[in-house]
């Protein structure tokens, strides 16, 4: 379902070499397979530490730095496999148990309309009860890069979360390195990786599973 367009992995495997692998009984059973090793074992190929960092423009024709957005172009299997395991199977066990409130409506098929909507009910509920009632508009700013990971693998842990996909993922970003694409080009030096002397939390902008695995953290 990926556009070929969309730019991904620095390695040069990109969405479009998937999209016609997928036609393939074989090469999409290797592919298979290669994910749930990964997955069991925890063990990440090293060219997942390797991120492509571009900025955009929130606005147009703002090119501020201050102003633009900075999305991590990650390798297309290692986000493949962090959307599988922590955006479905992860949520689906969320919800299952009773964590995730009734308020926090992101889920599948629900857009925002549909939290604009339930904020409207709520209003003619509260104003039918005559009860206290008060909305605060919040942005959460920055925050999947303030989430730690060591509470974010606890949380995940308890909800039966095995270690292989975490390791696979948190680990993978604690040593990430992180290139520059500019209209200039690519950078040939990075950021962060085994020059960094503190490891590096947070989710990255781009992550499949980010927006998932803060659902969680916020519930």
């Amino acid at each position: 379902k990926a556009r070929e367009k969309t730019s991904s992995s620095m390695c040069g495997v990109h969405f479009a070499h998937y999209i016609v692998a997928a036609g393939s009984n074989f090469l999409s059973t290797v592919f298979a397979k290669k994910i749930s090793l990964i997955a069991r074992t925890g063990s990440a190929p090293s060219r997942w530490r390797n991120v492509l960092m571009v900025m955009l423009e929130k606005k147009m024709g703002c090119a501020l730095v201050g102003k633009l957005r900075a999305i991590l172009l990650k390798e297309a299997d290692g986000n493949f496999h962090s959307g599988v395991m922590f955006g479905g199977r992860m949520m689906d066990r969320a919800r299952e148990i009773g964590l995730i409130p009734e308020e926090q409506i992101a889920e599948r098929q629900c857009t925002a309309e549909d939290g604009v909507f339930q904020k409207i009910l709520m209003h003619d509920y509260a104003r039918l009860k005559r009860s206290a009632y008060s909305v605060v508009s919040a942005d959460a700013a920055n925050c999947y890069d303030r989430v730690n990971h060591i509470i974010l693998a606890l949380l995940l842990w308890a909800l039966g979360m095995p270690q292989g996909p975490l390791a696979a993922m948190l680990v993978t970003i604690a040593s990430m390195k992180y290139y520059l694409r500019t209209g200039f080009g690519e950078s040939r030096d990075y950021m962060g990786g085994d020059r960094s002397r503190q490891r590096m939390h947070g989710l990255n902008q781009g992550n499949r599973a980010a927006s998932h695995c803060w659902s969680i953290v916020s519930a």
